[in-house]
């Protein structure tokens, strides 16, 4: 099945979904090539192809295996911490996000758009994010640290809707928002959700 010698047929698909990762984040889903991907794994194009059918499957497992690198960038992992001042903080870094910390996640949402299974595996990704922001938010209006007349099921659908319109907006050269503005805005943004509540 063109292994490494020595090397496990678990570890051999680890080392070729990492590869693949790297690649699509570089190269993008459409200028990704299963030669390139087999370099960058030290396998053979007959190993991938052992394994995938196709570039799109070899995509879906990937995204599968590594979801959270590719979701990281949307809703980072919390710390315990006021979640206003955490909301706050994940908003601010919205408008200065490195490109290539959603690469994989962008190259994922296109394929997506002509891939049934990846958009399976991508909805049930950004669910799980969308989740973990909507407890979050629960978990500020429970200790009173945000309002609690809004829905935080609708409040983590708005974050994951900016979160990816962000990540479409730097991709078209438009002039940066000034850092301190945008943080300032996002303050205030997340100050209409804390107000009238004890700190």
């Amino acid at each position: 099945m063109g292994r490494i010698a020595g090397v496990t047929p678990e570890e051999t698909r680890e080392r070729l979904l990492d590869a693949a990762v790297r690649v699509f984040e570089v190269e993008g889903y459409g200028g990704a090539t299963v030669a390139q991907i087999a370099r960058e794994a030290g396998v053979s194009s007959g190993a991938i192809y052992a394994h995938y059918s196709t570039k799109a499957e070899l995509l879906v497992d990937a995204l599968r295996a590594h979801k959270e690198r590719a979701t990281a960038a949307l809703f980072p992992p919390g710390q315990r911490t006021n979640v206003a001042v955490l909301l706050t903080v994940l908003g601010a870094r919205l408008g200065a996000r490195d490109p290539a910390a959603t690469a994989l996640l962008a190259e994922a949402l296109l394929a997506s758009r002509r891939d049934a299974e990846l958009a399976q595996v991508l909805a049930a990704a950004l669910g799980e994010r969308e989740r973990l922001m909507a407890a979050l938010i629960s978990r500020g209006q429970a200790a009173g640290e945000l309002t609690d007349d809004v829905s935080p099921d609708a409040a983590a659908r708005f974050a994951l809707m900016v979160g990816l319109g962000s990540m479409l907006v730097q991709t078209l050269d438009l002039p940066e928002t000034d850092p301190a503005d945008w943080t300032a805005f996002i303050q205030r943004l997340i100050a209409a959700f804390s107000e009238g509540t004890e700190h």
